[in-house]
């Protein structure tokens, strides 16, 4: 399968890598050793309601926002999707009823799929179409893939947030993102890029699942082609001029 689209804009936003400098370093070098971890400070959203975001809120707040921005029209159809979901919240959740017996309704209301989506949706206003995807390694595809969809179905533009929280508890076997992130993609109709999926029949376990990363390393090196290896799933981006 293959399909096509235009990127209008792009932000990405995590607790390591902050400034347009760091990401460039991390893009180069891949560590992020010497950067302190700090949540999104979300500052355009009142006080009141940004201290009820945990960390996926405001990773997927902050990088949609920024894609938004100078083009934040209504409705504005949003694909989410994510690998960890909210596994952190949960597990604090699980440990307090074996601790305690009970668990706060506002935080288990939160650690619901698309539970951030909806609080972005309601702060905005937006009455547009949602979807929350739980996915695969290949998410960041499979979010695109979904977006594209809609466009075909007449969405002027769509927006895809890509969101990952790993958990901090030690769990194995378990594997997890280097550290959290979330890049969105505002999409429309185009043939700017191209974005193909092979088969690939000698390889059986799947590949690392935060290739939202690995996008945004492409583009800050400036590379217009690239595969991501998922296992037996190949996908194949390409910018045309």
């Amino acid at each position: 399968m293959q399909c096509f689209f235009k990127i209008k804009n792009w932000a990405v936003s995590s607790n390591r890598p902050h400034t347009p400098e760091q990401w460039q370093a991390w893009a180069v070098q891949q560590s992020v050793a010497d950067l302190p971890e700090r949540a999104p400070e979300v500052a355009f959203m009142p006080a009141m309601q940004r201290r009820r975001l945990g960390l996926p809120a405001r990773l997927l707040f902050e990088a949609a926002h920024q894609a938004l921005a100078g083009c934040d029209a209504l409705p504005c159809a949003t694909v989410s999707a994510s690998h960890d979901g909210e596994i952190a919240r949960s597990l604090e959740l699980w440990l307090a009823l074996l601790k305690d017996g009970t668990v706060s309704p506002t935080s288990f209301g939160l650690s619901v799929h698309n539970a951030v989506l909806g609080q972005w949706s309601m702060w905005r206003g937006d009455t547009g179409e949602n979807t929350a995807l739980a996915v695969l390694p290949d998410g960041l595809e499979t979010a695109v893939a979904e977006a594209v969809a809609i466009l075909q179905d007449g969405a002027k533009q769509v927006l895809v947030v890509v969101a990952d929280t790993p958990a901090a508890v030690p769990l194995r076997p378990v594997v997890r993102a280097p550290f959290a992130y979330a890049l969105a993609l505002l999409l429309e109709a185009g043939d700017e890029w191209c974005l193909r999926r092979s088969v690939n029949d000698t390889a059986a376990l799947a590949g690392d699942y935060w290739g939202a990363l690995s996008w945004v390393r492409h583009r800050l090196l400036a590379h217009r082609n690239w595969t991501h290896d998922y296992g037996n799933r190949l996908w194949h981006w390409s910018q045309h001029p």
